[in-house]
């Protein structure tokens, strides 16, 4: 009992720490205070507490919060029309382009502390009147600072584009020397730093660019704002887990001459193993023969080889015979219909039950912790597919379907950046005639493989050992 007890619990933290926590913060709205929470990263005030500080309604409309405020015989009333996780507003029908998306969240709308300038030119927020740069060892420090009146808070947060892009958004207002003092410091970036821009608009919104994969961390104080910088740490990319799509009784898509997606899949992967062995990596097929291997085996494959990339190779279909090229998918919630067809596709073997032997004893515990886990590879892995897809595309001479994201069964559990490859249409005659063919299947090998070395070469070390982000993966072998 006091297990199970022990594991609500833990669910009880993991769901509170991912959901956001209340900060006890405040900000000048009117005149008045109001109380901010935390959306993920991003701070919020409810839409409810604006409308009432500035004597205003609001209400919604389907999937639409309309507020008007109230004028005076100075100015008119303003209407305002938000969506939730939309950055377009609407201001008496002037489009306003917010730098962060208000949150819906249990019927309420939040918006973002940062927007606020934006929406309200009334809000007393500081000006941003410096940006000063200092270095601890390898570590580089952004102080952003400037005039606080009483009070008068800075808010901001960060969003992490890829491991050398960062943009820092902050609600202020931003000083007319900023942008002088900002392309000074881009003249001579220090250390790791490549570029830093400043958005146009109004509020105050910089692009970071570095040299090198880069990790960050961002303190968000009263009167000031500090990004901290520092290389990833080196991670020698040596052992891969292949995992061919489908396999014995499931023969995955069937093209319109028999084409069985897993015997594709199985070729495709056994190419590629040839070509990364002969660059060094280690390699693993999650199966090796025409077997049925369950979606939480080959999941529990790369994690028990330690891997430290896993790339699951399949083939494509649709309803649509046109349909046709290379699509890469990494890890995420599905954005799109088409997503989510393919995504459910290629999980109905384990929507089936037919890999339910792999689940944990934990089971929804277990997946809450694997989402939590996969979470942090997230941005590897959308950098692992873009690789793979723009070394295959021109190689294999295939139509660019492009990276997208989906809710892959195969990919949840794995403690590891992991991508899905679709290499082509099966439901279309030209590409499934393109798949039969052996010439095909081994350029679509080597540009998947090209795309890995890539990628390896990015983030693992120098064959010398310094610090960077290139690496031969030829010489892992005799580092391992």
């Amino acid at each position: 009992m006091r297990s199970g007890q022990g594991v609500i619990a833990a669910v009880v933290v993991l769901m509170f720490l991912a959901v956001g926590t209340i900060q006890a913060r405040t900000v000048d709205v009117g005149g008045a205070r109001v109380e901010t929470r935390m959306a993920g990263k991003v701070e919020c005030v409810p839409l409810s507490a604006v409308a009432a500080a500035l004597n205003g309604k609001y209400w919604r409309v389907d999937n639409r919060f309309v507020m008007v405020l109230p004028g005076d015989s100075a100015r008119p009333g303003r209407e305002y029309v938000l969506r939730a996780d939309s950055t377009c507003a609407l201001c008496d029908s002037r489009r306003v382009i917010l730098p962060a998306a208000p949150v819906l969240d249990s019927s309420r709308l939040y918006l973002p502390v940062v927007a606020l300038p934006d929406l309200f030119p009334s809000t007393s927020v500081p000006d941003l009147t410096t940006i000063d740069t200092a270095r601890r060892g390898d570590t580089l420090i952004f102080t952003l600072g400037g005039q606080c009146r009483p009070g008068e808070k800075f808010a901001g947060f960060g969003d992490s584009r890829s491991s050398l892009e960062y943009r820092l958004v902050i609600g202020a207002r931003r000083d007319s020397g900023l942008g002088q003092q900002i392309a000074l410091l881009s003249l001579t970036p220090p250390g790791m730093l490549k570029t830093v821009t400043l958005d146009s608009g109004t509020g105050v919104s910089l692009g970071f660019s570095f040299r090198q994969p880069a990790a960050e961390r961002l303190t968000v104080l009263q009167d000031r704002v500090e990004l901290r910088v520092w290389p990833r740490p080196d991670r020698a990319i040596k052992r891969l887990v292949l995992d061919p799509g489908h396999g014995g009784e499931d023969p995955g898509a069937l093209g319109r001459n028999g084409t069985r997606e897993k015997m594709v899949a199985m070729d495709v992967a056994l190419r590629l193993k040839k070509k990364l062995e002969k660059q060094g990596f280690e390699v693993t097929l999650a199966r090796d023969t025409d077997k049925f291997v369950s979606l939480a085996e080959r999941s529990k494959c790369g994690n028990n080889r330690k891997a430290d990339l896993f790339i699951s190779i399949h083939a494509n279909s649709s309803a649509n015979r046109a349909a046709c090229g290379l699509e890469t998918y990494f890890l995420s919630e599905a954005k799109t219909d088409w997503e989510r067809v393919v995504a459910a596709r290629e999980n109905a073997a384990f929507d089936t039950g037919e890999s339910s032997a792999g689940l944990s004893a934990d089971g929804d515990v277990g997946l809450i912790l694997a989402d939590l886990a996969q979470n942090e590879y997230l941005l590897e892995s959308s950098e692992l597919a873009a690789r793979i897809q723009e070394t295959t595309v021109p190689y294999a001479r295939i139509k660019d379907r492009g990276v997208k994201q989906a809710n892959f069964y195969v990919l949840r559990n794995g403690f590891m950046p992991a991508v899905l490859i679709e290499c082509g249409f099966l439901s279309n005659k030209s590409e499934e005639k393109l798949l039969r063919q052996p010439e095909h299947r081994e350029r679509l090998a080597e540009g998947i493989c090209r795309g890995i070395v890539e990628f390896a070469k990015l983030h693992g070390p120098k064959a010398d050992g310094s610090q960077t982000g290139g690496s031969d993966p030829r010489a892992l072998k005799s580092k391992s």
